[in-house]
């Protein structure tokens, strides 16, 4: 017999010897645990039952009394990780429990966020949590832990949902509480800060991010609060701002402190990163064999269902090949990562547009015209169903478009290839649509223009 058995046993031998209904009380809430923890979950509801009516008449009971039941019992079925039950258990209080006891009211608000956060519903999280927050404003003070709080847990839901600015938003109201009210050490306020570097990187806002991260770290390291993985992690991520600024030295500085981390707890945990940060920096001070030995490390460490990010490491490895000259191997790569692209849902044209422009480039730095010609048509496919602002979204902004670029590609090869027909009208569509996305890319209209005089030189 396990100890939830001989638990349910004392306390049934208890129930039968109460005299009185404290005594029942205390033996059918024993017993409603003890089910519980046996996963006999209909059994237990049914004391629980029996609980809260026998409740109402003992001396000094009351429906708070009743909602702290509900309560211990959710909290209960929440480490047992039986968030339905404990759903149910919460769900129950905000039943019972009158509308003036607002602080009841806000713990189960924040505890069904909790749990269906940890469900990864972060609207029904977010609902809950703003409704914690509205009654926590009426309870305590503006400055108060508990609305500090409230706005962290807001931040962390907005942030999984992608919502950055208001995640940001959220983040400064709760760190600008925890700053004031809690020594400059606690953790709470080393969390805070590790939640808007990660915001401020989504912004690409990386030098805040950067203040943020460092800050985080000094606590944690002062405080020896948590260990070395989460340490390295810290430092990968700063090291991936430099990174992004260009700044390559003090990336690199970051990124081998965050390898000495991991080794000496023998953690691969976001290790794939790390390398994926090191390939960046050696591709940045153009050591190529670094950077791809360095790519082809963090595949080997990525997991199998992040398609998107091994499409990326893919291309990143071809741009290598690219500026080796070695295209051939840059193909390669190009079409591993063109397969994965087009596989995905949602699937980003502009994304696989320019991945076969770069196979149409290196397929004609190797004269191979007839490849290039396919994987351009195939491009200037992808690029006419994307929209101005999706474009734009990937770095396509008010000057040369990529459909005028992807007319210029096919022009040029139409031109080696003799057909100076068709290409005169490609570099005429390509000026049509430089000219008509202001401001004008006066570079790419000389460049294309230049171009197109040539064919006035050639005899047809």
């Amino acid at each position: 017999m396990d100890q939830s058995e001989k638990a349910i046993r004392y306390y049934e031998n208890l129930l039968e010897e109460a005299k009185d209904d404290e005594n029942s009380f205390i033996a059918l809430f024993g017993l409603a645990i003890a089910c519980l923890n046996n996963e006999q979950v209909e059994q237990a509801n049914e004391y629980i039952s029996r609980c809260c009516k026998l409740y109402e008449s003992i001396p000094g009971g009351t429906i708070y009394g009743r909602c702290r039941i509900f309560d211990l019992l959710g909290s209960i079925a929440h480490r047992q990780n039986r968030p339905e039950l404990a759903i149910h258990y919460y769900t129950e209080i905000l039943k019972i429990v009158p509308e003036d006891d607002t602080d009841m009211i806000s713990i189960a608000n924040t505890n069904l966020a909790s749990i269906y956060y940890s469900q990864d519903n972060t609207e029904v999280s977010l609902q809950h949590l703003q409704q914690a927050l509205q009654l926590d404003e009426v309870l305590y003070s503006i400055e108060d832990l508990h609305i500090a709080t409230d706005n962290f847990n807001i931040g962390v839901c907005y942030y999984k949902q992608n919502e950055l600015h208001l995640a940001l938003k959220y983040y400064e109201q709760s760190l600008a509480i925890r700053e004031k009210v809690l020594p400059s050490l606690h953790i709470d306020i080393a969390l805070t800060h590790i939640g808007l570097g990660e915001t401020n990187f989504g912004l690409k806002n990386f030098n805040q991010s950067i203040d943020h991260w460092k800050n985080g770290l000094v606590i944690i390291e002062k405080e020896r609060l948590c260990n070395s993985t989460e340490q390295a992690i810290i430092h990968e991520n700063i090291a991936a701002c430099y990174s992004n600024m260009n700044d390559f030295t003090h990336s690199l500085w970051y990124c081998n402190q965050s390898l000495l981390l991991h080794q000496e707890h023998h953690s691969t945990r976001n290790l794939f990163n790390l390398y994926f940060t090191y390939g960046n920096v050696y591709y940045g001070i153009n050591e190529f064999d670094k950077a791809i030995e360095s790519f082809m490390m963090s595949l080997t460490l990525i997991d199998d269902n992040n398609e998107r990010k091994i499409a990326q490491i893919y291309e990143n490895i071809s741009e290598c090949y690219v500026i080796m000259d070695e295209h051939s191997l840059a193909i390669t790569y190009l079409e591993k990562s063109l397969a994965i692209q087009e596989k995905l849902d949602p699937m980003n044209e502009i994304i696989i547009a320019n991945i076969c422009n770069n196979i149409v480039t290196s397929y004609c730095s190797l004269e191979k015209y007839n490849l290039a010609l396919e994987y351009c048509t195939k491009s200037k496919e992808y690029y006419e169903k994307c929209s101005c602002d999706n474009m734009e979204e990937y770095g396509v902004t008010l000057g040369c478009s990529l459909v005028a670029v992807n007319y210029e590609i096919l022009a040029n090869i139409c031109f080696d290839r003799e057909d100076q027909t068709t290409a005169f009208d490609y570099y005429c569509n390509a000026l049509d649509i430089i000219k008509s996305r202001l401001p004008v890319d006066q570079r790419a209209l000389a460049r294309v223009q230049k171009l197109l005089n040539r064919i006035n030189e050639v005899e047809f």
